[in-house]
C-alpha cells in the first residue's frame, strides 16, 4: 500500500498548486473535500482487504483467516450447511468445491510435504468423518493411507453470527492435535465476513521437520484456497439469486 499512498500525496501537491492559483480563497475548502473523498477510498480499500496470518505457540502453529463476501447471512449459511451436510452424506462432493484445490499447489517448489488426498467417510452412528490422504514428504518418504478423523459441529450465537467447529481428536504420526472454528459474521444488507481459526500441532515426525517457513507451504495456503472457495460458493449463489429476482 505505500506506493498508493506516495502516489495520493504527489497528486494532492499538484491540485493544490492548481488551486491555488485558479482558486486563491477557496482552494482550502476544495482540498479538504478531496481528502475526505481519499480518506473514504482508503477506508473501503482497508475494509475490503482479507487477513491471512499464522503465529507459533509452544508446539500450536494457530492461523487465521478473514474474508469479506459479498453476499447475505441467509446465503452464507446456506453454503456452509451444504459443506456439513455433503461431509455427513457424500463428503466425495466437497472435492468438487469446498475442497477443491487443497490437496497440492500449483508450484510444486513450494510444496516441502504434498497431501494426496484419496476419499471421505463418514460414520452417521459416531459423527466422526474420515478423510484418507497420503502424505508424501518428497524426497524422504511417503505415508500411505492416514486417517484424520473429524466431528462437525454448527451452533449460532447471540451476536448473530454462526460459529462451526471441527474437532480433529485422532493423534497419529501426522497429527497430535488440531481444531478449529469457522464463523460468519454479519457485515451489512449484502456482506458478510468469514473467518477461520485453525489450531495444528504436529505429531513426533512432522514436529520435527515442519518449520514455520515449510507450515505457511503446508498448511496456511490450504487454509486460504479453503477460505477463497467458501467465498466464491456464497458470492455465486447470492448473485444468482439477485438476477432471478431482477428477472421477475
Amino acid at each position: 500500500m505505500s506506493w498508493l499512498f506516495a502516489d495520493i500525496i504527489v497528486s494532492l501537491q499538484i491540485v493544490k498548486r492548481v488551486l491555488q492559483s485558479l482558486y486563491p480563497m477557496s482552494y482550502r475548502r476544495a482540498l479538504l473535500m478531496i481528502l475526505l473523498a481519499v480518506h473514504s477510498f482508503l477506508l473501503n480499500a482497508a475494509i475490503l482487504t482479507d487477513s491471512l496470518k499464522t503465529q507459533y505457540s509452544k508446539g500450536t502453529f494457530h492461523t487465521y483467516c478473514e474474508v469479506l463476501t459479498l453476499a447475505d447471512m441467509q446465503t452464507a449459511d446456506d453454503v456452509v450447511n451444504d459443506f456439513i451436510s455433503q461431509f455427513r452424506g457424500d463428503p466425495e462432493l466437497l472435492f468438487e468445491w469446498a475442497l477443491k484445490g487443497v490437496g497440492k499447489q500449483e508450484d510444486d517448489e513450494k510444496d516441502a510435504v504434498l497431501l494426496v488426498l484419496k476419499s471421505t467417510v463418514y460414520d452417521p452412528q459416531t459423527s466422526v468423518g474420515t478423510i484418507k490422504t497420503d502424505i508424501v514428504v518428497p524426497g524422504l518418504t511417503t505415508f500411505k493411507d492416514v486417517d484424520i478423523e473429524s466431528k462437525v459441529t454448527k451452533e449460532q450465537l447471540n451476536d448473530g453470527s454462526i460459529r462451526v467447529i471441527v474437532d480433529v481428536y485422532y493423534s497419529n504420526s501426522f497429527l497430535k492435535k488440531a481444531y478449529g472454528t469457522y464463523h460468519i459474521c454479519p457485515n451489512g444488507s449484502d456482506k458478510v465476513i468469514l473467518k477461520i481459526h485453525t489450531y495444528i500441532r504436529f505429531g513426533w515426525f512432522f514436529d520435527l521437520f515442519i518449520t514455520q517457513r515449510r507450515y505457511r507451504n503446508l498448511a496456511e495456503f490450504r487454509v486460504d484456497k479453503f477460505m477463497d472457495n467458501m467465498r466464491k460458493e456464497s458470492e455465486r449463489r447470492y448473485q444468482i439469486q439477485k438476477e432471478q429476482k431482477n428477472d421477475k
